[in-house]
């Protein structure tokens, strides 16, 4: 009866047109079953013609009703003016029971988020960034150095290629680790790194239970990370900042700020098993983040330029250029954030392939409110305490109404003049907005744009029979994944 009534939500506030739910699933029942990702079949409801020209569209998760927003001016209420309203992603983790995964700033509550979030915004400001980037142009010339000693044409999965590349960036620039997986794929902390960004069946259903029922999750025995992983920060991480405090070295990189934020909880006092938790919990999601959006995006970039030559060759002369200009090895800090078109087919790319295809927030009616907050002047429907909005960012970025042939790449979409305007749109979201917008943004555009200089700066790339034109998402997974391997081949300059 409870089920029942749950899922005639809608029903009973018809002022929100709204698709059927079912009982113990919800909208969620394809995705139960892996045959969807949730952002893709959100994307299927976006799309439905019955919902062309509504802002607002009612869903069901697996036991509750919720929204999903499609008028940009309600987005941008949600993410940014009204923040203070819809602080929150997801409900309460069971942190008892998963003190690591239910404690990463993407999924914890906001007072943890807001202080993690403080405490860690020092490791990208512009001089730290600055500091970075020259650790991670010796990846990105490490990198040539190893494409040089391939043969005239280099087959490859660009999906593994890629996840080397970031690897390495992760490995030295946040942790400190020296790494070469280009010529050790099998060495250990490639395949601990990689563990991170596994969808196993067991995986997604973890996730689903952390995203929408995440008080079940001690019962279900759902943890977000593998216990390797686990393993991994609490042995490899927490020795890796004693060695530090121990020399007295200075990387300006993750663990540097690990050892400050130690030595004054120490001080304070704090339960320091409790706050180590915590801190690995945002150890594991920059590792994650940090390594698999820039792997995934710098590779269907690659797709991208191999697929249209033209697009690649006016690239590849902007990069000509700007290394004749350096009379160097490597492009400096303050000229990679000239190169105009380079940021155009990056942008374009994000768009096309967003990481992240919804995002999450949970209405906060706050103390004192004597109602709920009101969506006039789009809808009369008032949201109640703890009701969940979902923003289809993969549907947005594909819609006709703001994107203009959304299926096809072209990078002319983000001329200089045209890109101030698309990103206060709240129609392009590849990292979020607003104060909950990603921390780690700025260092992943730092290392795609460095790994496709060096790449592309004695090599183009080209599909082969072996790619997959037009390739499939993978079902299981919460971020967009391409499904599958994406061969290409990558070819010396002048050589063929």
């Amino acid at each position: 009866m409870w089920y029942r009534r749950q899922f005639s939500y809608w029903k009973r506030h018809k002022t929100i047109p709204s698709v059927e739910g079912r009982i113990f699933s919800g909208c969620l029942v394809d995705t139960l079953r892996f045959k969807t990702n949730f952002g893709y079949y959100l994307k299927t409801i976006y799309d439905d013609p019955e919902f062309a020209n509504e802002p607002l569209v009612g869903i069901y998760g697996l036991h509750e009703p919720a929204l999903m927003v499609k008028e940009p001016q309600i987005i941008k209420s949600i993410l940014v003016k009204h923040f203070d309203s819809f602080h929150d992603r997801f409900a309460e983790q069971d942190v008892d029971y998963d003190p690591i995964g239910g404690q990463a700033m993407f999924m914890t509550s906001y007072a943890t988020w807001k202080e993690m979030r403080t405490k860690l915004s020092p490791l990208f400001t512009s001089a730290k960034l600055k500091t970075m980037y020259g650790l991670i142009q010796n990846v990105a010339l490490n990198m040539e150095r190893y494409l040089e000693k391939q043969s005239k044409v280099m087959r490859c999965d660009m999906k593994e290629f890629c996840a080397s590349y970031t690897i390495d960036i992760i490995a030295t620039v946040l942790l400190g680790f020296q790494s070469n997986s280009m010529e050790n794929p099998s060495e250990e902390l490639r395949n601990i790194i990689r563990k991170l960004t596994e969808f196993s069946g067991r995986r997604a259903f973890n996730f689903i239970i952390a995203f929408f029922v995440p008080s079940l999750a001690r019962f279900f025995r759902s943890k977000l990370l593998y216990e390797e992983t686990e393993h991994f920060l609490r042995t490899s991480i927490v020795q890796s900042v004693e060695e530090r405090k121990l020399s007295g070295e200075t990387r300006n990189d993750l663990i540097d700020i690990l050892v400050k934020l130690t030595d004054e909880a120490k001080e304070s006092g704090r339960d320091m098993s409790q706050f180590m938790d915590c801190l690995l919990a945002q150890v594991g999601i920059s590792i994650s983040a940090g390594f698999d959006t820039t792997a995934t995006s710098m590779s269907n970039a690659l797709l991208e330029l191999a697929k249209q030559p033209e697009i690649q060759r006016r690239l590849k002369k902007e990069i000509k250029e700007a290394f004749e200009a350096e009379k160097g090895t490597s492009v400096s800090y303050e000229n990679l954030s000239k190169l105009q078109y380079l940021d155009m087919v990056v942008c374009e790319t994000l768009r096309l392939y967003p990481v992240l295809p919804i995002l999450q927030r949970r209405y906060n009616k706050g103390m004192g409110a004597r109602e709920g907050y009101s969506l006039k002047p789009y809808s009369d429907f008032v949201l109640p305490d703890g009701m969940t909005m979902f923003i289809c960012t993969y549907g947005l970025h594909y819609d006709p109404k703001y994107w203009p042939e959304p299926h096809k790449f072209n990078p002319e979409r983000f001329v200089p003049e045209n890109k101030v305007t698309l990103l206060n749109s709240m129609t392009y979201l590849p990292f979020g907005a607003g104060p909950h917008n990603c921390i780690g943004a700025r260092l992943a555009m730092l290392q795609l744009k460095c790994g496709l200089v060096h790449l592309l700066k004695n090599h183009y790339v080209r599909i082969c029979d072996q790619t997959v034109v037009e390739p499939e998402f993978e079902a299981r997974s919460f971020v967009l994944q391409v499904k599958g391997g994406m061969y290409l081949e990558i070819v010396k300059d002048g050589e063929i």
